[in-house]
């Protein structure tokens, strides 16, 4: 999901060396030059630090932030670290505004974890996610997320009753606003699942995936999508085209393949809100058979 940095629409679619390396960025390399230009070594550096940490149980957690003041462009810097018997964490935020007009925003997450959803099983996993905007003068924006996870576990004995299994998933969205002309909007995920089950011989692989693209220019607005699955062995497309409310025109198909295999079409359009085309059908076989509707 895309989240927006301000204007909202209706479309979907002095203490320096201790900073974890990366935190900090933006606010030093705008505070460097300044500090550099100093008259006298007693001049304030024009930073804002703060630091706070706390431990208790095991568990440990640290904050810090940075960010500069007096500048024509401010610069600021999140970096928070979490520490738990079973989990542990960072996140990490950088925001440069130029002013009123515009603005860039970037941030990062890795975590990872471990947890025991029964006696005698052990799941481990791994989260990661990136998120970058920009925004400029006139209302546009541009906005990017992904997110990736991925999960390993293993229960029972290798003497025989033995189950793993590994989890992969992965999510992007990226979308483009142009304020009053349109926007265009983009997502996809993908996902692998494999299992191991029994005396080592039964094994499972399955695959997902989904793709979306979406725009919007003017009264036009466009989408197709598309998404294909092994574990249900089909494939499917929707598209759509429409021009306010004056007409409209979409399309779905959709593929099996099993016993027996199938595929359908539908294809529809209206023109003020009143149906002018709806037709579809579908085809499969072994035995060969026709349904139309």
């Amino acid at each position: 999901m895309v989240r927006h940095m301000g204007k909202h629409t209706k479309r979907t679619p002095g203490y320096l060396p201790r900073m974890a390396a990366g935190a900090a960025p933006l606010a030093l390399l705008l505070a460097g030059p300044a500090a550099a230009l100093a008259d006298t070594p007693s001049r304030e550096v024009p930073l804002d630090l703060h630091q706070h940490g706390s431990s208790s149980d095991l568990q440990f957690t640290r904050d810090e932030a940075i960010a500069t003041h007096d500048l024509p462009a401010s610069a600021a810097s999140n970096l928070h670290q979490a520490l738990a018997p079973d989990a542990a964490g960072q996140s990490q935020t950088h925001d440069l505004r130029l002013g009123e007009p515009g603005r860039v925003l970037t941030g990062n997450d890795l975590g990872v974890h471990h947890t025991q959803p029964f006696d005698g099983a052990h799941v481990a996993g791994l989260d990661q996610s990136m998120r970058h905007g920009v925004r400029l003068p006139g209302g546009t924006e541009a906005l990017s997320s992904s997110k990736t996870s991925a999960e390993s576990g293993l229960a029972g004995r290798f003497s025989g009753e033995l189950m793993s299994g590994t989890r992969v998933e992965r999510t992007s969205a990226d979308a483009v606003d142009l304020g009053r002309a349109g926007s265009v909007v983009a997502n996809s995920d993908e996902s692998v699942l494999g299992q191991l089950t029994g005396n080592l011989d039964v094994t499972r692989l399955e695959s997902t995936e989904r793709h979306s693209v979406s725009g919007d220019l003017g009264p036009v607005h466009t989408l197709a999508a598309t998404s294909q699955s092994t574990a249900e062995c089909t494939e499917r497309f929707h598209g759509e085209l429409s021009a306010a409310d004056i007409a409209a025109a979409r399309t779905s198909t959709a593929a099996t393949v099993g016993i027996p295999v199938t595929r359908s079409q539908h294809v529809g359009a209206e023109v003020l809100g009143n149906p002018v085309i709806d037709n579809g059908w579908t085809v499969s076989g072994p035995p060969f058979t026709f349904s139309p509707g």
